[in-house]
């Protein structure tokens, strides 16, 4: 059976893999953190309601 192995990058391995090279580059990784981080508080959010009961993820 398949592992599944959750991996979300820090900030300081984006910035090691991708050194902005242009105010272009730098505009983009800011924007993937940002959506980085409305995907990680959404997702807590989700988990909260889960565990208190409310789960209407799939509703």
């Amino acid at each position: 059976m398949a592992e599944i192995i959750e991996f979300v990058p820090s900030n300081t391995e984006i910035d090691g893999f991708e050194k902005p090279s242009n105010p272009k580059a730098k505009e983009d990784i800011q924007h993937r953190r940002e959506v980085k981080r409305r995907l990680e508080d959404y997702l807590e959010a989700q988990q909260l309601k889960r565990a208190m009961g409310e789960d209407d993820f799939f509703a």
